[in-house]
């Protein structure tokens, strides 16, 4: 019995060890860096010819229900590539409650951001999605990234 026991705690325990998790998303081997962004004046990718560093203010469902079409306003620190305004707004998806999207990048309010977009006809902007290169950064990384398109407007 006991030795019973000690198979099916050892089988339990091999049950519920997770598997390496494996993204979907394949890196571009042929993206460029945000450095390398910044010094060339360009994102490198067509459809989102514009790159802006910028600070969350608000996040707003448009349709007034918790899930769907949502927008991030920004206050923008540095536009090193392409036009962005000092307030600008960035659609995202937000998924339902108790829902989880696979790949799905959500703004969080008073987090930093590198922005890779595409500005629609009305002024706002789509960024390129949970796969592309729009993430979260820390305050040391973004100021870094501040002062080094600073520096590439001041050698202009």
């Amino acid at each position: 019995m006991r030795r019973l026991m000690v198979c099916l705690l050892i089988g339990s325990m091999l049950w519920v060890i997770p598997l390496p998790a494996e993204a979907s998303c394949a890196a571009d081997p042929n993206a460029l860096t945000f450095a390398q962004m910044i010094h060339k004046k360009r994102t490198g990718v067509h459809h989102y010819p514009v790159m802006f560093l910028g600070k969350v203010v608000t996040v707003k469902d448009v349709g007034g229900r918790r899930g769907g079409d949502t927008i991030a306003r920004l206050a923008v620190a540095a536009h090193p590539v392409g036009f962005a305004p000092l307030v600008s707004r960035v659609h995202f998806y937000t998924p339902p409650p108790r829902i989880g999207v696979e790949d799905n990048l959500e703004f969080k309010r008073h987090q930093r951001y590198v922005v890779i977009a595409h500005r629609r006809k009305d002024g706002t902007f789509d960024f390129d999605g949970g796969c592309g290169q729009t993430r979260a950064v820390s305050r040391h990384a973004f100021q870094k990234l501040r002062q080094m398109a600073r520096n590439a407007r001041n050698r202009r």
